[in-house]
């Protein structure tokens, strides 16, 4: 059941929103999303990690993709969604996948804040809490035709299983 659960809202994170246009303002289209994707990397702590029979260790590389729309504000703020999907623990050769949705803001397109739900399939409690809040703040650099994000994210866990990562990649 869980696996139907988690396949579905992978398939819901990788999903675009789709929006329709009123054809007669096309020419002021200031509600218009712009969408951003990119390649992420980086180092996630699972914290009592080295507990658990899973993991030799609670340091994991992270590897994955994400997914980012925003809604130009028309001034300082924009509004901004947030899908990605992750793995960890390869080197481990271990798989923790995780995929999470954050609705947020983004301050003069480059300070990001977001707040929302992350799923994976693995409980280091072995309590079937698969589900946790997911909060992130981060940075945007713009260069050139790319971008580069710097991440950090929290994840709480009530067994006090709770997560820290950062991450950086290139969004396109």
């Amino acid at each position: 059941m869980i696996k139907k659960i988690l396949m579905g809202l992978l398939c819901l994170g990788l999903s675009n929103p789709a929006t329709a246009h009123d054809v007669t303002d096309l020419a002021d289209d200031a509600l218009a999303w712009e969408g951003r994707q990119g390649l992420r990397f980086g180092y996630n702590y699972l914290n009592n990690g080295d507990d658990t029979d899973r993991l030799e260790s609670p340091h994991m590389f992270a590897i994955g993709f994400e997914l980012q729309q925003t809604m130009d504000g028309g001034d300082w703020l924009d509004l901004l969604f947030i899908e990605n999907v992750v793995i960890s623990g390869l080197e481990q050769s271990v798989i923790v996948p995780s995929v999470s949705g954050l609705v947020g803001f983004e301050v003069n397109d480059a300070l990001q804040v977001a707040v929302g739900a992350t799923a994976t399939v693995y409980d280091p409690a072995e309590e079937d809490n698969f589900f946790h809040l997911v909060t992130a703040l981060g940075w945007t650099q713009q260069a050139g035709v790319f971008s580069v994000p710097i991440h950090f994210v929290y994840v709480p866990d009530i067994n006090d299983y709770w997560r820290g990562a950062i991450t950086t990649g290139v969004n396109w």
